[in-house]
């Protein structure tokens, strides 16, 4: 599927993910009143929403300990190209499944959206 990376540690392999290209518009960007949009783009940024499947604990402890508070690197491939950006976390979404035999403690599911700074 997709390498992830943040920084130089290699995360999980995802099930999914979804990559947005998204256009941000001045301060002052608004409808006129014949209703034509007045403004302009400035930016164009990414954001991507991950999702993971069955994951041991350890690999949810490492997808937390690298998608830290703040701001951090991300690396990951889109349409043909390689991109390291800046970027913060939204809510990581943990969904359990427990213990199912051999001792070690699963998670059915993890999610996350990433926005670039």
């Amino acid at each position: 599927m997709a390498t992830l990376k943040c920084g130089s540690t290699t995360l999980p392999e995802p099930t999914e993910l979804s990559t947005s290209d998204e256009i941000i518009w001045s301060a002052n960007t608004e409808r006129s009143s014949s209703g034509s949009m007045v403004g302009e783009a400035i930016a164009e940024k990414k954001t991507l929403d991950i999702k993971w499947g069955v994951l041991t604990e350890a690999e949810v402890k490492k997808i937390k300990d690298n998608l830290v508070k703040g701001f951090f690197p991300i690396t990951f491939r889109d349409m043909g190209t390689t991109y390291t950006i800046t970027v913060y976390r939204g809510t990581l979404t943990k969904e359990h499944l427990g213990y199912i035999g051999d001792g070690t403690y699963y998670y059915k599911s993890a999610s996350v959206q990433i926005v670039q700074k």
